[in-house]
This record gives C-alpha cells, sequence and structure tokens, in this order.
C-alpha cells in the first residue's frame, strides 16, 4: 500500500480530539529530544575531540622524529668535520677571529653585528632587551692564558664557520644555537654572540657533562645562560681519529618550535600543553612518574602542576589515573584519558615516536576541556532553537490541517511520523560526521526505498570523504615540497613552476644551494617520474630528500647523481618505475655551467645575440634502472647576459590539442624566441599560457618548467 493512501486514511480516520492531544504532548516529546540531542552532543564531541587530540600527538610524533633524524645527521656531519679538520696536516693560513670580548665592543665586533629579538637578554634593572649577534661569524672561547696554545687548532677549525651556517639554516627556526665544543676548553658558539657570564666555563654546561660521560647522543632540556630562556638541547660526542672522546657538538633548540606549538595552539587553544616525557619508576615504590624532557611554556607550565609535586615531573592529581595513564602509554602507540591538569578538567592524549627516537620517549598534549564544553553549549543551544522552531512549524501546519479538514484525526501521528523521527536522527548524526551510523527500520512501503538508499550510501559517503581528505592532504604536502618563492641567486634570474593533471604527480622541481666547494654554487633540478599520481608523487617525494641530502655533500656533480641512483634502486627495482633528471649546477664564482643528464631530454639554450637554440647533451640513463651505473657530469662556460636556458619535461612538447596534434619542441623554440627579452617569470608564464591555448581545459599529464636568464 502506497504512503499516499496511507495518510489518507488516517485523516479520515483520526477525529479532531486525538490530533489537539497529540499537537500538545509533540511539544513536550519534541522539547525532551532537543534536550537528548544536546546531552549527546557533548559526549560526541569528547570522543571526537579526543580522537583528533591523539591524531595531532601522532602527527607531533612523526614531525619530531623527522627533525631528530635530520638533527643527527647534521650533528654527526658536524663531528666528522671537526675530526678531518684537527687531523688534517698543516695548519691553514689565520684568518679573523671573534672572542666575547670582541663582540662586546662596537669597534672589534664582527661587520655584521646587529641587534634580534630571537635572541633576548634581561637586564640588570629587569628589562628585556634584544642582543646583538652575527650570522656570519661564530664566537670562539679561549680558556684564560690559552690562546697561543690553542692558536693552531682554532686556525684548523675555522674552517667549521660554514658547517655551523649551514645547519643553522637548513634547518629554519628549530634551530637556536649550534655549539662545538672540545675538552680542552675551546668552544665555538653560532651564531656568534657576547655576554658571556663571568667565569663562563662551556665544559661546565650540562649537555658537555653529560654526553662525554654517556659517550653518546644526549638530549635534555636546560636553562641557556646568555638568554636565560629554556631549551632542549641534543648533543654528540666528537672523537679523533683513534676514537679518542676530545669534545662534543650540540644545537639548542626553542621547546615551541620543535614541537609545533604554533600550530597546535592555532588548532586546538592558547592553553594548549605539550611535554616530551619518559615513564619513570620511583626508587623504592612500585608507582611510576613521567619525567619532562621538555615542555611547551616550560617555565609557566610548571607552575601549575600542583603543589609539593616535583618540577621536573608531569603528575595527574589523582595517582590511580596516573597509574593506568603510564600503563596505558607503555603498552599502546597511542591513547588518551579525562583527568585535570593542576585544578583545570582537561583532556591528555600521548603517541610513541618512531626512530631514531628513544623507544621510551612519549608526546604528551594536554587540552582543557573548556574548548568541548563552549562547542557543546553552542551545539546544544542550536539543537534548541531547532525543536522550537520544529514546533512552531507544527503548530502553524495543525492548524491550517484542522481548518482545511475540519475533523480530521490525528491519534495515530506518532505511528506515522516516527520512521521520519528516525531518518531526521540518522541524518542528524551523518552531518556531524558519525559514518557508524545506519536505520534498522522497516515501515513497508515506499520510505523503505529512502532507507535502503540511506544506508547504501552512508559507506560510500565515508569512502569518499577519507579519500577526498588524504588527496587533498597530498596534494597539499607535495606543493610545499616545491619552492615556496623564487629565490635570489646572484647572475641568476630564475622561475620555476609544476603543473599536475591529477591532485598530485610525478614532476619535480628544484633549486638549492650545493655543497660544491666555493660560496656561490647553486642547483637547479627538473625530474619526471614515470607515470603521474599518488604512486608517482611519493616517489618523487623520496628522490627529491635523497638530492637534497646528497647535494650538501663536497662531491663532485657527477658522483652525487650516481649516489642517489643508488640509494633509489632498491625502490625502483620491483616496481619498474624509474626518474629522468637533468641536474644543472651554477658556479658563479668561476663562471662555470657543469650538468648531468638523466635521462631526461636535453636543456635549451637560447643566445639571443646569434639568435641560436644549442642543447645541454650528455650520456646518461634514467634513475632506477641500473644500480652500478656512474653518471658523467659535462660542463661548459657560463655564456654572455641575456642567454635563457630552459629546463623542462615531455609533459610541454608532448601535449596534444583536440586533433591529436603535439605542441612539440619548434614551437616551444618559438615562444622562447619572442619573449626572451622579459624576465623569466615572464617567460615561464608564457610557455604555460601558450601549452594551455594550444591543449584546451584537458591536460593529460603532468608539466614542470624551469626558466633561467643570465644576467
Amino acid at each position: 500500500m502506497s504512503i499516499r493512501i496511507k495518510f489518507f486514511l488516517a485523516l479520515l480516520a483520526f477525529s479532531l480530539l486525538p490530533l489537539l492531544l497529540i499537537t500538545v504532548s509533540s511539544r513536550q516529546s519534541i522539547i525532551r529530544l532537543g534536550a537528548d540531542l544536546s546531552g549527546n552532543a557533548r559526549t560526541f564531541m569528547t570522543e571526537t575531540i579526543s580522537r583528533d587530540l591523539v591524531q595531532s600527538a601522532r602527527v607531533s610524533a612523526n614531525a619530531i622524529s623527522h627533525d631528530v633524524a635530520s638533527l643527527r645527521l647534521s650533528l654527526q656531519y658536524l663531528a666528522d668535520t671537526v675530526e678531518n679538520a684537527l687531523a688534517a696536516e698543516g695548519i691553514p693560513p689565520e684568518e679573523p677571529f671573534y672572542t666575547p670580548e670582541d663582540f662586546n665592543h662596537t669597534a672589534t665586533a664582527p661587520p655584521d653585528m646587529q641587534m634580534s629579538w630571537r635572541y633576548p637578554r634581561v637586564t640588570a634593572s629587569g628589562v628585556l632587551m634584544p642582543s646583538g649577534v652575527s650570522t656570519r661569524f661564530p664566537v670562539v672561547v679561549i680558556p684564560p692564558n690559552q690562546r697561543q696554545a690553542l692558536s693552531p687548532q682554532i686556525q684548523r677549525l675555522q674552517g667549521l664557520t660554514p658547517v655551523l651556517k649551514n645547519i643553522y639554516q637548513l634547518n629554519g627556526a628549530t634551530v637556536h644555537r649550534v655549539y662545538v665544543g672540545l675538552q680542552n676548553g675551546l668552544h665555538f658558539s653560532f651564531p656568534g654572540h657576547g655576554r658571556l657570564p663571568a667565569g663562563f666555563d662551556p665544559r661546565e654546561r650540562p649537555w658537555f657533562v653529560e654526553t662525554l660521560q654517556n659517550g653518546k647522543l644526549t638530549w635534555l632540556s636546560h636553562t641557556d645562560r646568555s638568554t636565560h630562556r629554556v631549551v632542549f638541547t641534543i648533543a654528540v660526542p666528537i672523537r679523533d681519529r683513534e676514537q679518542q672522546l676530545i669534545g662534543v657538538g650540540a644545537i639548542d633548540i626553542l621547546p615551541d618550535e620543535f614541537m609545533k606549538m604554533e600550530q597546535l595552539r592555532a588548532k586546538w587553544s592558547n592553553d594548549t600543553r605539550a611535554f616530551l616525557v619518559l615513564p619513570e619508576n620511583r626508587p623504592a615504590e612500585s608507582s611510576a612518574r613521567l619525567w619532562i624532557i621538555a615542555g611547551s611554556d616550560q617555565a609557566q607550565a610548571l607552575d601549575r602542576i600542583p603543589a609539593g609535586s616535583d618540577a621536573s615531573y608531569l603528575e595527574m592529581p589523582d595517582a590511580n589515573r596516573q597509574r593506568v595513564f603510564i600503563d596505558t602509554m607503555r603498552e599502546s602507540e597511542s591513547g588518551h584519558m579525562e583527568a585535570p591538569y593542576g585544578s583545570i578538567p582537561s583532556i591528555w592524549a600521548f603517541a610513541r615516536f618512531t626512530p631514531p627516537v628513544d623507544e621510551a620517549l612519549r608526546i604528551v598534549l594536554i587540552v582543557p576541556q573548556t574548548v568541548i564544553s563552549a562547542l557543546s553549549q553552542q551545539v546544544g543551544q542550536n539543537v534548541l532553537d531547532q525543536t522550537h522552531y520544529i514546533y512552531r512549524v507544527t503548530g502553524i501546519t495543525a492548524v491550517l490541517l484542522l481548518v482545511l479538514v475540519l475533523l480530521v484525526g490525528w491519534f495515530g501521528t506518532r505511528k506515522i511520523l516516527q520512521p521520519l523521527y528516525t531518518m531526521v536522527d540518522a541524518w542528524e548524526r551523518l552531518s556531524t560526521g558519525d559514518f557508524q551510523v545506519r536505520m534498522n527500520y522497516r515501515a513497508g512501503d515506499e520510505r523503505d526505498i529512502l532507507i535502503n538508499a540511506f544506508n547504501d550510501i552512508v559507506p560510500r559517503l565515508e569512502a569518499h570523504w577519507e579519500l577526498s581528505r588524504s588527496m587533498e592532504l597530498a596534494r597539499q604536502i607535495q606543493r610545499n615540497l616545491l619552492p615556496d618563492q623564487t629565490p635570489e641567486l646572484p647572475g641568476l634570474d630564475l622561475a620555476g613552476d609544476s603543473h599536475y593533471c591529477d591532485e598530485t604527480g610525478g614532476d619535480y622541481y628544484d633549486v638549492f644551494k650545493t655543497g660544491s666547494s666555493g660560496e656561490k654554487c647553486f642547483a637547479i633540478v627538473v625530474g619526471d617520474v614515470s607515470g603521474h599520481g599518488v604512486a608517482s608523487a611519493l616517489l618523487m617525494t623520496t628522490a627529491r630528500a635523497m638530492i637534497r641530502s646528497i647535494s650538501i655533500l663536497e662531491q663532485e656533480t657527477a658522483r652525487r647523481i650516481t649516489l642517489v641512483n643508488r640509494l633509489l634502486f632498491p625502490d625502483t627495482t620491483d616496481t619498474g618505475d624509474f626518474i629522468t633528471l637533468f641536474y644543472l649546477e651554477f658556479d658563479m664564482a668561476r663562471r662555470q655551467l657543469r650538468w648531468v643528464r638523466a635521462g631526461h631530454d636535453p636543456a635549451l639554450l637560447y643566445d639571443p645575440h646569434h639568435d641560436r637554440f644549442t642543447e645541454l647533451t650528455g650520456e646518461g640513463m634514467a634513475l632506477g634502472i641500473e644500480a652500478e651505473y656512474d653518471f658523467k657530469a659535462c660542463s661548459s662556460p657560463m655564456g654572455n647576459p641575456g642567454q635563457v636556458i630552459v629546463i623542462g619535461t615531455d609533459g610541454i612538447w608532448e601535449a596534444h590539442n583536440p586533433q591529436r596534434e603535439m605542441f612539440g619542441k619548434e614551437r616551444l623554440r618559438e615562444v622562447i624566441r619572442n619573449h626572451h627579452h622579459l624576465d623569466a617569470q615572464a617567460i615561464k608564464d608564457a610557455v604555460f599560457r601558450a601549452v594551455a591555448d594550444f591543449t584546451g581545459p584537458d591536460q593529460d599529464d603532468d608539466i614542470t618548467l624551469a626558466v633561467i636568464k643570465l644576467i
């Protein structure tokens, strides 16, 4: 029987009095429904926010693990550099260096000395002021009366300055200071600064003492002697050629930067706290507590721990809940618990780190429950407003029906509307992100079609939502891997970009300073992974990390690409994937080009003075095909200003129009010839515009282009 007939029969069967009674009772039912939904909203939101907080802890743990791996690599490189410098034969020519006394006087300070709020200091009157730092020269601390005796070592270690500068710059805002300290008291600190405390001996610093005692990598938090700020230090021992300990290399990190507190507070609340902790058994006791290795706002946050507790431990007011939390932390990769932080009701979430971070180390995020209360109150108010609105609409509808139908009864309205309430409730839950909801109801009429359609579409919506979120995240991550802005290179005008045909792609474009000898060596890389989409994007990301890591080494250009190929081969041998690459290095000091062509199309060089195109050719197969292949580099002198070098992927010249004609390299040359008088950005835009005009709205392949103009 159709639903239309059921409603018709019901209207004929019921009288006016039951309709009035049901209308009055419906008001109370709707109000109770709104109250129930308001209460359920808080429970649902608490669980949802707890899961999201655990996910944030996992993301933070992974990010910190990656940062630690990068910092360990930097420190090991620093330690190796110190070992090689001290073991080198002969003494290099003496170069100027700066001691703390030099920094404290304007006449003897480094030429780039400037005041910086990144390194504040507290005056004797308690006023916070910026301090002077040099980002070109380290400060050299020499033990009293040892300057002449340590002069040979100082001269050998003056070559550390580029290494200290690279570590400081490559790790961005994460790194606060970089140190090299020897057991004889000689100490290098970058960026350089003065105003060290009287009687300062770097060998007494906590990271120096603990690292020498342990003989291995050490991390700990302590107070910086010059800025009086809480910092987190990672340190490694430095050994000589006979593996004897001779000193320590260390990096200071600000806890807020290290634990990405700006992003966490932006997502959750300004009262969000984060701690790196180690579960620790109390001596002679069966209970355990959490030893704080580092914490956000550590000096301010710890004062909110209950009175009487040790300031270096993170504790809950309830010892039983703390024991359960620590047991869960030891047994699980991640989890959460509701417990007060000090006197404030909060949600605690933790996550385990991945190697190379200590296996026992955890990150703990604490968010006040006021975040949930505010949201649940808002949801509850919205629900109550909607229920009152529904009541008003129901009342008006009842009056109209009474006028039109007169003796229409509503005794069975509640029975008829019950499936609709079920549907509304299911859609409400689905709108809040509950993809587990199903309608277990059968009406025996056309409404069953709607119920079945709802139950069928929910898993599809969930899969589509997850896929869309994952693809959007992958797209954002890959776009972030490209240079976020065109760097200013001396003597060069550079522009480049990648346009993907899918959400993600396999093309690669990058520009960075290399480890080649000389201060002005830059590399521009364009690559193309076979295929496109997610798989190609992952392989491209791997190759980018390898190329950037190896390019900072002082290796020959061809040797770098050979090393990248050998590292990449195990990832491609089973899949058959490969990467074509064109690696072009500019040595601005020697005015020389060096390049390696790994299966990629040659770069185009246009000389406007002779209206002539040449190609930067060379031998070399694609990366990931043969593990032991040795690549060869080509070189040539740099040309005259005005020359244009173009490196692209085959998505440009193999682009098809609706008639299946290829764009071709001749059209590319014509665009370059017609626009060579413009800057690199305008030339790049002209090429992309010409390809888009040629192909129309459809793009079949990823397109990447780098344009370099000599100036």
